[in-house]
């Protein structure tokens, strides 16, 4: 038996003509609180509400900044305010440790090694020609490591 795939679950149903039912309710909620100031306030109060009333509805029933709605936005930053963050501490250098560390480098000599021209030529000819089945990778003449030319 086959069933029918939904093509568009992305896309929110229209209830009524453009309006999907978020937006719809949006603006009627919007409208609603005018009709109130209106009939309650003087024309004043209700002109200045307005201008504040009017942006803010139209914001919330449209528009989406990077895809998301205003809404959403807003409980996300409420809630990325409220929640607990996770701070992880970092050890910042102190002088103490810097000065063990030069004295554990000073006290090292770093011994300088010397590679021949011929070393340098087989470990070359090795990672060329070498593969997985090409084993060992360590060339057979190691005695000849110290000498330079």
């Amino acid at each position: 038996m086959q069933y029918g795939v939904p093509q568009f679950i992305n896309v929110e149903d229209k209830i009524v003509g453009p309006f999907t039912g978020k937006q719809t309710v949006c603006l009627i909620v919007g409208g609603g609180i005018l009709m109130l100031f209106f009939s309650i306030f003087d024309f004043v109060f209700f002109a200045f509400a307005a201008i504040i009333i009017i942006p803010l509805t139209l914001a919330f029933a449209f528009w989406k900044p990077k895809g998301i709605s205003v809404f959403r936005l807003i409980l996300n930053r409420v809630n990325f305010g409220v929640s607990n963050h996770l701070y992880v501490w970092r050890r910042e250098p102190d002088d103490r440790m810097f000065k063990a560390a030069q004295k554990v480098k000073s006290s090292k000599k770093i011994a300088e090694k010397n590679v021949s021209r011929n070393r340098i030529r087989e470990l070359a000819w090795l990672l060329d020609t070498s593969t997985s089945v090409n084993l060992p990778y360590e060339v057979k003449t190691r005695a000849r490591e110290g000498i330079r030319k």
